[in-house]
């Protein structure tokens, strides 16, 4: 929860230095496609499922989480640094 403070913080700081308040900027846009890839260091909800499905090793996934979460930010920026060049 602490996390989605420091989240609205930081969009109400770059709205703030927007011109036009009615579209989002650069900024903003990838801010909320590096939010919403949320790259996850530990994935406890995940961890804890397999533990009580029974799970030998339930923290087994984590290297395969973090391949996914990167790759996810990585795609997610450059759509939308394409998307704000095809837009200029």
């Amino acid at each position: 929860m602490l996390r989605h403070h420091y989240g609205l913080k930081a969009m109400k700081t770059l709205q703030e230095e927007n011109k036009n308040k009615e579209v989002l900027t650069n900024e903003m846009a990838t801010f909320i496609v590096l939010n919403t890839a949320s790259i996850q260091l530990i994935p406890t909800t995940v961890i804890a499922i397999r533990n009580s499905m029974g799970s030998e090793n339930p923290t087994a996934i984590i290297f395969y989480v973090w391949i996914a979460t990167i790759c996810a930010a990585i795609v997610g920026i450059l759509a939308t640094k394409i998307f704000i060049k095809m837009g200029k």
